[in-house]
């Protein structure tokens, strides 16, 4: 699987604007015989808690309709995030990760199970209710957003089915050591490809400064790309499968002792 990392420096709440910008680097990653091109947490907004300005229709999405356009024009598949309005008499949104494949199809969309509380994403947006895991390409894969990258637990149980994790995010650049070392540890303890997409540049007066990677099932990292916007090419191979039978781990997870500390 050959992924492209769209490290993009998004218009603050400019939807249109940050579009724009990334169908070039969609195009980009298309030329460069791509599968697949991840973009980062609210892709094309940034983290913003401004619902009224940012937050769509969550069934007639225009961010989601442009995106598969532009997925069926290139021929290549797209992940990426945006914020669904409140439904069924909420007053809270969803922060959403969608993948679409190369024929603009909707293959999962997933909401954040953990809104960031220390910066106000709880007030705002609804926790998700679900784990995604969902064949694609020939692998299974799964997808998380920027909090969840703290809590492992969801990424053991993903992993019981899933070999490769997309990871999305506005992850500031004061915390960027633990974004590589989370991803890293991610990757190790569930012997899984994890693919870290953040963002670049300043919005909201918070400094982004990406540090996008591919991390390989041992920890390896296969590729990085900091201080600005561009796209990094990354090919995952199918090692993690191999990996898990030579060397399982989760084989000597004792879950039944762990509940017992969790109850």
């Amino acid at each position: 699987m050959r992924v492209a990392l769209g490290q993009i420096d998004m218009v603050w709440e400019n939807r249109d604007a940050s579009i724009k910008k990334a169908a070039v680097m969609i195009e980009e990653a298309a030329q460069g015989s791509c599968d697949l091109i991840v973009f980062p947490e609210m892709s094309f907004t940034g983290f913003s808690m401004n619902l009224r300005q940012i937050a769509e229709n969550a069934s007639e999405s225009e961010t989601v309709k442009k995106m598969q356009a532009l997925a069926q024009k290139n021929k290549i598949a797209i992940g990426f995030g945006w914020a669904a309005a409140p439904e069924d008499g909420s007053d809270r949104g969803t922060n959403r990760f969608t993948l679409v494949d190369a024929a603009g199809q909707k293959i999962a969309e997933y909401s954040k199970l953990h809104p960031f509380t220390y910066g106000g994403e709880a007030e705002k947006y609804e926790k998700g209710t679900e784990i995604i895991t969902v064949p694609f390409l020939g692998r299974t894969v799964s997808l998380f957003i920027c909090y969840d990258l703290r809590f492992p637990e969801i990424f053991q149980i993903a992993a019981r089915k899933a070999d490769v994790f997309f990871v999305i995010a506005n992850w500031p650049a004061v915390r960027s050591a633990h974004w590589e070392t989370l991803l890293r540890a991610r990757a190790i303890e569930t012997q899984s490809y994890v693919v870290g997409v953040n963002c670049v540049g300043v919005r909201d007066q918070e400094e982004y400064n990406g540090g996008s990677m591919a991390v390989d099932s041992i920890g390896n990292i296969l590729g990085k790309i900091t201080g600005r916007e561009g796209i990094l090419v990354c090919d995952l191979d199918d090692r993690a499968w191999n990996l898990r039978q030579k060397f399982n781990t989760a084989a000597d997870r004792r879950e039944d002792f762990y509940k017992n500390y969790f109850k």
